[in-house]
């Protein structure tokens, strides 16, 4: 037992098996730590901070001289680094700031640092076991990708980071990895986004994370995307179509549908007669933000519920849905030529071009929502169609608004004037 400045240091075993793992208990004043460190000693050697050796007799032999013998060297090793650790511990409560809670943790760290500080995957898995926890798949869904991809870069650049090594030196790497696997740079902040979301709430429970996490997506610039969205003079088109084919004229439904109610695919393509309400509305939650929205029926709602006996149509799932949303676009003769921006492949250079591909090609399940926005611009309140949509903040609504719509310019002078 080391005793200094009213402080003692002791090194035990509490293990009943034929080896026990070495533990070092710091005491002073009010403080009371206790750590496990990476020793191990023959159990009952070790007491009062003293190893006890082996001791031979007159009667044994020459072999058991030997193991004797081996059983002592090993004794004698571990003692030398009990004395090492000793110093190792002083040495960090000499150079510890003034800031520095001595607990158990700290002990754990000054014996074996990494014991104490899990590695940052081990921490992202506790922190998406903590998060998730009621949370929308698409949440549970964008944590797992990130996730994966932080091992998958971890293993690519042969390295276990921690959280402390979360720092310029990470961001420099882990932007040239995502560049060179072909990551979008949305996908790359989203990406920065989560990871600093794990620091800072591991900073909140205590550990220590390097100052450079709070700029990690700083200068991170997302090119601006090429939306394409449906006028209504498309959709008046699509509605108009003769389709023979019963898959299509579902999807087509669902295409009209989803540019009147303005939610996303995983909220629409759900919808029952449950959802449908005495007063003229539609009534649901979002899956991906909890959002309770109230959808004002109008007539062209209406005729696709009156079809459908007062439901919706067909369920369809997603990738399905959106080759015969592309499907009926063609036929409807939605095809000008339309730029967009392009990914190469992967393992072909990874660069984003513009290039320009026929419109149809270009429509997804997401269109209709976007469409929405854009078309009942200036037509509606704000408000009226951010509680439709769920959109809380003006800012991400403004990011659905396409720049290519078209301006009533008679209305905007009118208003203006009025306004005047």
């Amino acid at each position: 037992m080391v005793y200094l400045w009213g402080m003692a240091l002791t090194f035990y075993t509490q293990s009943k098996k034929d080896y026990s793992p070495i533990w070092v208990r710091y005491r002073q004043h009010s403080i009371d730590a206790k750590a496990r460190t990476l020793l191990s000693v023959e159990t009952g050697r070790l007491k009062h901070n003293k190893i006890l050796k082996h001791k031979m007799t007159a009667s044994s032999d020459a072999h058991q001289k030997m193991l004797i013998s081996h059983k002592n060297n090993a004794l004698d090793s571990v003692k030398q680094q009990i004395e090492l650790l000793e110093i190792k511990i002083l040495d960090s409560l000499n150079n510890r700031k003034e800031t520095d809670v001595v607990n158990s943790k700290w002990l754990t760290r000054a014996v074996q640092p990494r014991l104490a500080d899990k590695t940052f995957i081990e921490n992202f898995e506790e922190y998406i076991n903590i998060k998730t926890k009621g949370k929308s798949k698409h949440t549970v869904l964008n944590l797992q990708t990130c996730i994966s991809a932080f091992e998958e870069f971890q293993a690519d650049t042969n390295t276990t980071y921690y959280l402390t090594n979360i720092d310029k030196e990470f961001k420099i790497a882990f932007i040239d990895w995502c560049d060179a696997k072909g990551y979008a740079v949305s996908t790359l902040k989203l990406f920065l986004t989560k990871i600093k979301g794990v620091c800072y709430h591991f900073e909140l429970e205590g550990e220590k994370i390097n100052p450079y996490v709070r700029v990690l997506t700083k200068d991170i610039v997302d090119k601006k995307k090429i939306e394409i969205f449906l006028t209504i003079q498309e959709i008046e088109s699509i509605k108009k179509l003769k389709l023979e084919d019963k898959h299509l004229d579902n999807a087509r439904d669902w295409l009209v549908l989803s540019f009147y109610l303005g939610q996303r695919y995983s909220d629409y393509i759900g919808l029952t007669k449950k959802n449908i309400h005495n007063d003229g509305t539609i009534r649901l939650t979002q899956q991906k933000t909890g959002a309770k929205v109230t959808i004002a029926i109008t007539p062209s709602e209406q005729a696709i519920i009156d079809k459908y006996n007062g439901g919706f149509p067909k369920p369809i799932r997603n990738s399905l849905l959106n080759q015969r949303f592309k499907k009926i676009c063609r036929i409807a003769g939605i095809d000008e030529m339309t730029p967009t921006m392009q990914t190469k492949g992967r393992k072909n250079g990874n660069k984003s071009m513009v290039t320009e591909k026929p419109k149809y090609e270009l429509v997804s399940t997401h269109v209709g929502r976007r469409s929405f926005v854009t078309h009942f611009y200036g037509k509606m309140k704000i408000s009226d169609i951010m509680q439709q949509t769920g959109h809380k903040t003006q800012k991400v609504f403004f990011e659905y608004l396409n720049e290519g719509r078209e301006i009533d310019v008679e209305k905007v002078r009118e208003s203006k004037t009025n306004a005047s």
